[in-house]
């Protein structure tokens, strides 16, 4: 059986009412209880943290089956990062930060997904409404932090 991969790209933006450097910091200082921001119980164990790279491992279930996976990011300061997954699927994600003047930050990505069977595919609306609501949850953390380190 030949497997015919498909490879979609999708785009998010997302501002946020902080700094570009508290923004970089902040998106890249992964943890292991990242997933509470979203209500996600997906369980991470971090493999390697380097000033260049962070690499974990993640494991959840996705209806009755437990999936696993590993994240690598590459860290490109003081404004980007890259996101390579496998195991769990493939996806290979670009971001990028902007400053906006004072207290204004955009996050740009850029995210290739490659799905193993056609069926799966999720459409550009799909998968980028889910995508914001994600971002839309972590900048109200972001800024809520930011409001806070600024006292």
């Amino acid at each position: 059986m030949s497997h015919k991969y498909v490879t979609r790209t999708y785009r998010l933006v997302q501002n946020f009412k902080a700094p570009l450097d508290f923004v970089y910091k902040w998106c890249t200082d992964f943890r292991e209880d990242d997933g509470k921001y979203t209500g996600s119980k997906t369980r991470r164990v971090f493999l390697e943290k380097s000033k260049d790279k962070y690499i974990w491992k993640v494991k959840y279930r996705e209806g009755r089956r437990t999936k696993e996976g590993v994240r690598v990011v590459w860290f490109r300061p003081p404004n980007a990062w890259h996101l390579d997954t496998c195991g769990d699927g493939r996806e290979v994600g670009d971001y990028k930060l902007t400053s906006g003047g004072k207290n204004r930050t955009r996050l740009d990505m850029i995210f290739d997904v490659t799905y193993d069977d056609p069926r799966d595919v999720e459409s550009r609306e799909e998968w980028e409404k889910d995508g914001k609501e994600h971002w839309k949850m972590y900048a109200a953390v972001l800024e809520r932090d930011y409001k806070a380190s600024a006292k």
